[in-house]
């Protein structure tokens, strides 16, 4: 099977590419923000299915076994009806989300095949390279050259995994778009409340949680808010990563102030 490599597997699996645009990701439109649902068929999908749907873009895959459904909504804009494309899923997101290179899709946990991406309210059906031992985590679906780009979760737990893990691999970036984040949301001199600033950067795509001490940063991956050192006049945010808790203090205007947690 001769499949074509998308353009960057980290891109393609980035859920803050439009803050992280520093990180280098190229390509055309690629949708960021997915909601999911699973369900046991979906409409123009193979009986007994597991299915989930981007609906910003538009689109739901439908796995069952090798067989593989993309199907677009009547009123979705994401790519070009007959234009060649590919579908890739995966078990095991974490290998996914960390390969350096494509996978070969004779891999256990990764399958892919050749499409055609279907017109608006139209269904393409394809045979996957192989069935995954079980549900998918998710499946992108793209358009030759990655022209369009719609990566779909089939369980809300693999999409933050895979923000986490996204976000560990570059802590500083991941930091500096937080901190750029709450730069915007500042109003009349003044940072807002946790609670505003964390829907702004959740809003962005990122993985976040607010907590009252650096002591309390535990989970890789996560960017978190120090409520105890936040004021009206500055943000600190944390994020930990091989073992070390970085950290960016930022005032209401220029650039944050990075550094590292002491340990203990």
């Amino acid at each position: 099977m001769a499949l074509r490599r998308p353009g960057s597997i980290a891109c393609a699996l980035a859920l803050f590419v439009v803050v992280l645009t520093a990180a280098g990701c190229g390509g055309g439109s690629k949708s960021g923000s997915t909601s999911t649902t699973t369900s046991s068929t979906a409409s123009g999908a193979t009986a007994g299915a597991v299915s989930a749907s981007d609906k910003t873009s538009g689109v739901t895959v439908s796995v069952a076994g090798d067989k593989v459904t993309v199907r677009r909504t009547a009123t979705s804009t994401a790519g070009t009806g007959g234009a060649a494309g590919q579908v890739a899923c995966t078990n095991n997101y974490k290998r996914l989300a960390t390969a350096s290179a494509e996978p070969a899709p004779s891999e256990p946990w990764y399958a892919a095949t050749l499409i055609t991406w279907p017109a608006t309210g139209g269904v393409t059906t394809a045979t996957l390279s192989h069935a995954l031992a079980s549900d998918p985590d998710l499946c992108i679906a793209e358009t030759s050259a990655s022209q369009t780009q719609v990566v779909v979760y089939f369980r809300p737990e693999v999409k933050s995994g895979v923000a986490m893990l996204q976000q560990a691999s570059q802590a500083t970036a991941a930091l500096g778009a937080a901190a750029q984040t709450a730069v915007g949301a500042e109003s009349k001199g003044a940072f807002p409340a946790a609670s505003v600033l964390l829907a702004a950067m959740t809003a962005q795509g990122l993985y976040d949680k607010q907590v009252p001490t650096l002591k309390a940063v535990t989970d890789t991956g996560t960017i978190y808010l120090i409520t105890g050192e936040t004021t009206k006049t500055q943000v600190v945010l944390a994020i930990k990563a091989k073992g070390v808790v970085h950290t960016a203090t930022q005032g209401l205007k220029g650039s944050p102030k990075l550094g590292t947690a002491k340990s203990g």
